[in-house]
């Protein structure tokens, strides 16, 4: 698909990718990647695995990433990151404030003072939290790795800071895109505003097998452990679900679930979506290279003029 005025790369579409042979390899793919990240480590499910800290982190490099030291208006301050999430609105100032006070307390965020102006605070990422955000992407772009392995995504997997920050520049005109994205599926939101939830889908997914078998019985009680939420948590977050029709809990003891078509219908169609705006920040990103290289060859390869 491409815009009429051909002005944007060829774009993938949700329907092309979800019909593509290899999608369920793509989504072992992304689930290994996540599980590999998040399992087992309570702090970072608890510090971003919801949906609204996740925007904030995600937001932030972003900003980070057009702060021209020179333009004010691009100046990465609390008030820019407060207004820059309000658009998704799913996390209050108040919150924001707390989640930016706990990313400077842990070392993933640092303030300093603005050049031109000593009364304002500037954030700027900490390495630990660039090499987090590289992690984070490449979890997202390894699915479209199996699908379109060329020429790939290469520049991500192989986490060149480089063209992280040019794909977090093009991402950062790209936000009401990711609210819409968001805003097109309601069943995935209502595991990702729970803390944790959707890490839990990832792993009772993995756990029903490479084709994600509906039929099967999968314990959960242990599930929690894993990313730091009690087994309370977890059996409220499964009794919800099955009231929309997406799980079924056993009566057997009430330690199994299986998911149900609905819920994997649900998650691929998230994940094909995502796919889509990643795979198209990643074109615009090489383009916004391309372009900025041909600049500065035109300007070094100019004759001089004469005296």
């Amino acid at each position: 698909m491409q815009t009429a005025a051909g002005t944007e790369p060829p774009q993938l579409s949700i329907d092309e990718i979800l019909a593509h042979p290899r999608f369920p390899e793509a989504r072992v793919a992304m689930v290994r990647e996540m599980l590999g990240l998040y399992e087992h480590d309570t702090f970072l499910n608890r510090l971003l695995l919801e949906v609204g800290r996740n925007l904030v982190f995600v937001v932030m490099m972003c900003l980070d990433a057009r702060y021209d030291e020179s333009d004010r208006d691009t100046w990465p301050t609390l008030g820019a990151l407060t207004r820059a999430m309000a658009g998704f609105n799913l996390a209050s100032p108040r919150r924001i404030a707390d989640l930016v006070a706990r990313l400077i307390k842990i070392g993933y965020l640092e303030q300093i003072r603005a050049v031109k102006d000593r009364r304002v605070r500037i954030l700027r990422p900490t390495r630990r939290m660039i090499a987090q955000d590289q992690d984070w992407l490449r979890s997202h772009y390894a699915p479209l790795q199996v699908l379109f392995p060329r020429p790939g995504y290469a520049r991500i997997m192989q986490r060149d800071h480089a063209f992280q920050r040019a794909q977090r520049l093009v991402s950062a005109s790209f936000f009401p895109f990711a609210a819409q994205t968001m805003a097109r599926h309601p069943i995935m939101m209502q595991f990702m505003i729970r803390e944790g939830g959707v890490m839990i889908v990832i792993k009772l997914i993995e756990l029903a097998g490479p084709d994600v078998d509906t039929r099967r019985k999968i314990v959960y009680s242990d599930i929690g452990a894993r990313f730091g939420i009690s087994r309370t948590q977890v059996r409220k977050l499964l009794q919800d679900a099955e009231k929309s029709g997406l799980v079924r809990l056993s009566q057997e003891g009430g330690r199994f679930v299986q998911l149900t078509p609905q819920l994997l219908e649900a998650f691929d169609r998230f994940i094909a979506d995502t796919m889509v705006g990643h795979d198209l920040m990643y074109k615009l990103a090489q383009r916004g290279e391309a372009a900025a290289s041909a600049m500065f060859d035109s300007v070094t390869k100019a004759p001089a003029m004469a005296g």
